[in-house]
């Protein structure tokens, strides 16, 4: 995740792996909803989401009461 200064504006940029083609979920789920309302991610939250437990695809989901995305 980078963002590009093109006069008075930040553009994100983002890189993807390949695992995003394949995974039901990933931590791109929690945070396309951010850029998408404008709202700046830093190094750090990025950092303390990769720490996070997986996506275990429960029958019934009970996000964010679980520990997809979340740092420990």
């Amino acid at each position: 995740m980078a963002y590009l200064i093109c006069g008075d504006r930040n553009i994100p940029v983002m890189g993807l792996p390949g695992c995003v083609m394949y995974a039901k979920r990933t931590i791109f789920d929690l945070i396309l909803p951010r850029v998408m309302a404008d709202d700046a991610v830093s190094a750090e939250e990025l950092a303390a989401l990769g720490e996070g437990g997986l996506c275990l695809s429960c029958p019934e989901c009970t996000f964010p009461n679980c520990g997809f995305g979340k740092g420990r």
